[in-house]
Formats: C-alpha cells, structure tokens, sequence
C-alpha cells in the first residue's frame, strides 16, 4: 500500500437494521475479508513474507457470537470491503521478518480511532479490550492487535500516491451505486481550525507568511473568516445537497482564501452549486454556465454596485437557506471527531487525517440515511 468521536451524533436507530440494504451475520461480515493474500513462501531459499492471516473465525468466537453487538456490525456491512481492499492494495514485502497486517484491517481500525476520537495508542488498547471493535477491524479473538507504530505507519501509507483518495473515491462510487449521491446540487464551504501546534509568539510576525516562523507547525498559518482568527488550516468540502455526503476534500493552510480552490470542489456533474458570497466571480460565473450547471452562489456587493437589488438580496437568502446544510459536516468534523485542533505538525499528515475523517463521515452518513429510509 502506498497512505477521537461520538457514536450517535446523527444515527436516531443505531442498532436498527438497514432496509434496503443486505443484512449480513457477523460470520458472513467477516467472510468479506478473506484474505488469502497472506502467505509464506519459499524462493531461492529465503523467506518472502506478505500478509498475515487474520479473521479466521475459531471455537472461541464461536462461543461468544451474539455478545455486544452494536451499530459497527451493521456499518460493516455497508460497504463492499473487497473494492476498498483492492484500491489499497498490498502491504506485504519480500524478504524475511513478520508478515504485514492487510491494508485493509489496518484502515478498518484507523476509522474506528476517527469515530471514537482516540489517540493511536489508545486505540490500540480499545482493539485489544472490546469484542465490536475487533469484528469490526476483521480480527478475530486469536488475532495479535497491531500496534500504534503500526496504525501510524499505516497513515503514512496511506498519504503516498494518492492511495487514500482512491479509496476515498471508491466508498463515494459504492455510496452513489446506492442512490446516496443524488447530485441535485453541490454544496461548497469552509471552516478554519486551529494547528496542534501553539501560534508564534508576540514580535514573530502576525497574518501571513512570516507568522509561522517560530512554531513548530512551519505548515500551518494566521487565517481570519469573518471577526474570528485562528492559527493553523481550513478544510475546504463540497458535498452532495441531500444527503451531505463529502464528494470532494481539500485541506489548505488558513490563509488561503475560500475561493483560491473552490473549482477543485465542484464535481462537475450536479445540477447546481451552492455557496457565499465568498465564491462568485464572473470566471466562475462562465465557467459554470459553460458546463451547464446553474450558479446558485450568493452575490456580493462591488465597487460597480456598492449595494446589493432587492432580486439579489432575496435570491442570497433562498440559497442561504440551502447551503446552510453544509455546516453538518463540519459540526460532526469538530464535535465528534475531535477536529476543532489538528492533531499533526505538517500539511501532508492532517490532510490524510481529515481525508480519513471524510470516509468515516461519509460511512457514518449513509448509515444513517439507510438506517431511516
């Protein structure tokens, strides 16, 4: 391969099954692993090592069927983790030692950590003490629980590449498969969060370039949106209009403008787009009606028209009332999954960890609107 959290934030029935969707037994949820890739073989004399075995089930989990299921059972089979399994790819190596962890497991537990906004070592030690977060990772009660080196190295990984955004892109195609990406319309926004790092200190410069001088964050940076000003990055989405599912992610530091990467956020095949006054320019304007998507972008007042038209004013607040739906990816962001401060030093590593957040909304999401449907 080459790349904290609240459970009920939006689920009304979390052990509710899905309608529509195939039910499967936790043995049959397992099966989705099957991960044969796990091998050892001889060549030349030496030992090539690949991946391990893992999520074969034994008598003893036998014996403990049924115990503490909870809504992670009914998450897991959501998704088709074969394809997920397949745009991750492999992690094994030739050559002696261990034999690696399949990528896939490893993703697994890194969106459990996402959903339960835990620390790497702590969820290392979760995976060893709870039953549904085992079945849900694909490790059976036998299986040694890999460690936090291990969960970090595997977030390195996963930034390498693009793997990430391939997998990301994968649980998007499965979730539109299931009519979850309705592309009505697309929702685009952005909100500052503050760097895990403390902002340079007074006389070491304040907005812009220089402001990252003295903190050990050289990645992160002043950004103001409205009277608020933090120290560190904007996370930039555009998401699906009805079921706010995040089609696009980019991380910027928080000096960037919202508009600098606006058009890297419209998918190009919704209807609409929607977004504050923030986003219009006459380029975009074109660039839009050139495609045939309508522009529904608030207008602003400029130095031709220092005052808005009773029309723009009204057509402002008819899409401010659409739009306004894009702030509940970002409250799951930051209240539940521990996003209100990063947790990395560098632009590359939060960026996996938001595009990580991302795919654990988006699962989190579907289920919902599965679950209610």
């Amino acid at each position: 391969m080459r790349a904290r959290g609240s459970r009920g934030e939006d689920d009304p029935h979390p052990g509710a099954p899905l309608r529509g969707t195939p039910t499967l037994s936790r043995k049959e949820t397992f099966a989705q692993f099957g991960f044969r890739d796990s091998v050892i073989k001889a060549d030349s004399g030496r030992l090539n090592m690949v991946e391990r075995t893992v999520g074969q089930l034994s008598l003893a989990d036998s014996l403990v069927a049924g115990i503490g299921e909870t809504m992670l059972d009914e998450v897991a089979a959501t998704l088709d983790w074969g394809s997920i399994a397949v745009q991750l790819g492999s992690r094994g190596h030739a050559g002696p030692g261990s034999p690696s962890y399949p990528a896939v497991v490893l993703f697994r537990c890194l969106l459990l950590g996402i959903w339960h906004d835990l620390s790497d070592p702590m969820l290392e030690k979760a995976i060893v003490d709870r039953l549904s977060f085992r079945r849900f990772a694909g490790l059976s009660l036998h299986d040694k629980v890999p460690d936090h080196t291990t969960l970090w190295r595997c977030r390195e990984e996963l930034a390498a590449d693009g793997v990430l955004e391939r997998a990301f892109a994968e649980i998007n195609r499965q979730l539109d498969a299931r009519g979850l990406i309705v592309k009505r319309g697309t929702l685009i926004d952005a909100s500052l969060v503050a760097a895990a790092a403390r902002p340079p200190r007074k006389g070491h410069g304040g907005f812009g370039e220089a402001a990252g001088a003295a903190s050990h964050d050289g990645d992160a940076r002043w950004g103001r949106k409205g009277d608020k000003s933090v120290f560190g990055y904007k996370i930039h989405i555009g998401a699906d209009q009805d079921h706010t599912i995040i089609r696009r992610v980019e991380l910027t530091a928080a000096s960037v403008t919202d508009t600098e990467p606006a058009d890297d956020l419209i998918c190009g095949d919704e209807r609409a787009v929607y977004g504050d006054q923030a986003y219009y320019t006459h380029a975009r304007h074109a660039r839009l009606s050139k495609a045939g998507i309508k522009d529904r972008l608030m207008r602003r007042p400029n130095k031709h028209h220092p005052q808005l038209t009773a029309r723009h004013k009204r057509r402002n607040r008819l899409i401010g009332r659409v739009r306004a739906a894009v702030e509940r990816p970002f409250a799951v962001l930051k209240k539940h999954y521990g996003l209100s401060r990063l947790r990395f030093f560098t632009l590359a590593r939060n960026r996996t960890h938001i595009t990580l957040a991302c795919c654990a909304y988006n699962l989190r999401r579907a289920f919902t609107v599965l679950a209610a449907t």
